[in-house]
């Protein structure tokens, strides 16, 4: 039932400053937290969630009843039409899983998407770029990961001028800019990581990507 607003894990809050629409979609909501808070505190009219199975579809259908919100069961953007939403987020599943979703439907992409992935968001910067999408915004957020929320929008992409490409990709060219702390944190470990692996050809290029990604906190 409506009511006040239920606090956000950090990860969700910080998707949920970047969403202002009066339709907003959201895949994969399972109980449906975002789209309430969504709702409720105002930063959205109306929500269209999207789930794949009956389980999550009826766990969303109780948490938004009485809110103006409709629940679909369905794979991905599949039960969207053209231009129905404004925005759209997709967070907590791998970013190439994301990819999947996100290329299926190309003509059912609104112009604003928030992205959260659970794993390395390279493939979500690389596909942004190909598919005509700006990256405007990063985040980092600490959660039992390192979590990194990419907010894009239709139109051409000037972050990563200047930019070793291939470390802004895979790190983030906005993260770097501001040589966030999490990030410092991030590219730490996983030195230490890569450290300990075969030095094959791609550990070797990721090794590259790192070193030039670290260089931004070297003093000017």
């Amino acid at each position: 039932m409506p009511g006040s607003t239920a606090k956000l894990e950090p990860r969700l809050q910080a998707v949920a400053q970047e969403i202002s629409a009066p339709t907003h979609a959201d895949i994969g909501s399972d109980h449906a937290l975002l789209p309430r808070y969504l709702l409720l505190s105002g930063r959205v009219e109306r929500v269209i969630v999207v789930e794949k199975h009956r389980g999550p579809w009826e766990n969303s259908r109780r948490a938004l009843q009485g809110l103006c919100a409709e629940v679909r069961l369905g794979d991905g953007l599949g039960p969207l039409e053209p231009g129905e939403a404004d925005s759209l987020s997709l967070c907590g599943m791998g970013a190439r899983l994301m990819v999947q979703i996100l290329s299926a439907h190309p003509e059912r992409l609104p112009p604003r998407l928030v992205l959260q992935p659970n794993d390395s968001a390279l493939p979500l910067r690389r596909w942004a770029l190909e598919a005509g999408y700006a990256l405007v915004n990063e985040q980092m957020v600490q959660g039992f990961w390192r979590y990194s929320i990419l907010t894009l929008a239709r139109g051409p992409c000037t972050a990563y001028q200047g930019l070793p490409l291939e470390a802004a990709l895979r790190y983030g060219p906005l993260l770097l800019k501001a040589r966030h702390p999490l990030l410092w944190a991030e590219l730490q470990a996983r030195r230490q990581h890569l450290a300990r692996l075969p030095q094959v050809e791609r550990v070797r290029q990721e090794q590259t990507d790192l070193e030039q990604a670290l260089a931004f906190w070297e003093p000017d």
